[in-house]
Order: C-alpha cells, then structure tokens, then sequence
C-alpha cells in the first residue's frame, strides 16, 4: 500500500511539472535590442534575444545567434493595464542601458528586475531621475 501511495503521488508529481513547463514555455518571447544594456552585473551587447521564465521569481535572458544569457530574479507586479504585447523597457541613465522590466503579453503581470549597485549609483549621479525610459516590443 504504501509503495503504491509513492507511485501515485509521484506520477501526480511529473505531471504537475510537465503542466507547469508547458506553460512556462509557452510565454517565450524574441526581441531585437538595438543597444547594449546591463542585467544585474552582466553587460549584453545589441542583439536577439530570448527571455523565457524559469521560475515565478527568474528569468533568463540569452543571445539567440551565441547562447550566451543571464537569469535575473524578478518580481511580478499588476499591470496598470493589460498587458497584451510582450515588450522589455529599458532605462537609460547617461549613455548606460539597464533592463528594468519584461511583460510577457498574455495580459500577464509585469515582471520588475532589482536595480543593481551601479544602476543605483548612475541614479545618484542624475538626481534620482531616469533620462530616458525605451521600450522594445517583443515577438510571442
């Protein structure tokens, strides 16, 4: 019985996570960045990309022509409105790109990336405020 208990919960198990990596591979998006921008530490340079969840609370973002990527936690907050098109919004302090938000479209919640050290440093240095926001839509 008890051997039994353990098959059962562990084929309800797998199937959860199949179910929750479907969905998760079905909010994929593509987009061509035009820059190069800083996630968290890492700097990417202009290019297409590929951000797909990997968890409610991470994503990553890799060059589609090399591999290369970064995952960054994230933090999901409502939309103001309904998100339909996935896009990334960028900001802009100086000369410097930091991606600072992901909407996957889906009416989906805005996923929020943490300021880094030197994003918070570069908002210092320009009074607190952000010269520029650039948003960059997104393929599904």
């Amino acid at each position: 019985m008890k051997s039994n208990s353990i098959g059962i919960l562990t084929t309800v198990a797998f199937l959860l996570s199949i179910s929750v990596l479907s969905t998760y591979a079905q909010s994929t998006a593509k987009a061509a960045v035009p820059f190069a921008f800083t996630v968290g530490h890492t700097e990417m340079p202009a290019g297409t990309y590929v951000i797909s969840p990997v968890s409610p609370s991470v994503i990553a973002i890799r060059d589609a022509n090399t591999g290369k990527g970064v995952m960054s936690l994230v933090r999901a907050e409502r939309a103001g409105r309904s998100e339909d098109i996935p896009k990334l919004v960028f900001s802009k302090y100086g000369s410097r790109y930091f991606l600072s938000q992901v909407s996957r479209g889906y009416g989906s919640d805005v996923m929020q990336l943490p300021t880094s050290k030197l994003e918070r440093e570069l908002q210092i240095a320009n009074a607190g405020s952000v010269t520029e926001q650039k948003t960059i839509v997104a393929k599904k």
